[in-house]
């Protein structure tokens, strides 16, 4: 749902203040906002993080949906455990040679 907390004005050189969010976000001077504009017109400002690039493909979209199937798979008890790795990999070659 959204919230209507007020309105800004674009002031010169086309710089807008921000400072009315920071009573309703945690933002900080130097965050990054991603910008959206909608069909309709209407500017959406997303606040945003940075990460390491190296770290990059854990936030792609095929990692988040695996990541979410394994909470699921966790949750819903579809696991094994292995009391040592020699029997994890006894198991895993078991299951390769059918």
């Amino acid at each position: 749902m959204s919230k209507i907390i007020g309105n800004i004005q674009l002031q010169k050189k086309n710089l807008v203040n921000l400072g009315l969010l920071k009573k309703h976000l945690p933002i900080e001077e130097g965050d990054l906002f991603q910008v959206e504009i909608e069909e309709n017109g209407r500017v959406v400002l997303t606040p945003m993080k940075t990460i390491p690039a190296d770290q990059a493909w854990f936030w792609t979209k095929e990692w988040q949906e695996g990541m979410k199937e394994a909470r699921e798979d966790f949750q819903e008890g579809r696991f094994k455990t292995h009391a040592s790795m020699d029997e994890l990999l006894e198991e895993l070659e078991k299951e390769s040679e059918t």
